[in-house]
C-alpha cells in the first residue's frame, strides 16, 4: 500500500519543503470539510446540495443540522448519534485546519517574525 502522505514526509528536509507540506495538507483538509458537510446536510435533510437551490443552503450545516446539545423529540438514538458523529468529524476537520494553519503561521514567524500574515 502507498501512504503518499507517509511518502511524502519522508521527503522533507527543509522549512521550505515543510511550509509547504503543510499548506498542501490545509487544501485537502478544506476540501474534505466542504465535502462532509454537503454530504452530512444531503444525508440529514433527503435533499443532495446540488439540488438545493442556494438561497435555501445553510451557511452553517454544522450548527443548524448536524450539533445537538439537546435532543430534539421524536428524534430516534440512531439518528442523534449519527448527527452527533457526522459533527465531530466536521469538528475534528476544523480543528486539523486550525493547527495546520498555526504550524504554517509558525514557521512564517520563524523565518521572518516581523512579515505580515
Amino acid at each position: 500500500m502507498n501512504d503518499t502522505w507517509v511518502e511524502r514526509g519522508h521527503e522533507i528536509s527543509a522549512s521550505e519543503e515543510l511550509r509547504e507540506y503543510v499548506a498542501e495538507i490545509r487544501g485537502q483538509i478544506s476540501h474534505m470539510q466542504t465535502g462532509l458537510t454537503r454530504a452530512a446536510f444531503g444525508a440529514v435533510t433527503g435533499r443532495s446540495w446540488i439540488d438545493t437551490p442556494g438561497d435555501e443552503r445553510p451557511r452553517d450545516v454544522l450548527g443548524d443540522h448536524l450539533e445537538m446539545t439537546v435532543i430534539p423529540a421524536g428524534t430516534s438514538a440512531r439518528d442523534a448519534v449519527h448527527r452527533q458523529a457526522l459533527a465531530a468529524l466536521v469538528a475534528a476537520l476544523d480543528a486539523a485546519d486550525r493547527a495546520a494553519l498555526t504550524a504554517w503561521l509558525a514557521e512564517v514567524n520563524r523565518v521572518d517574525p516581523d512579515r505580515q500574515a
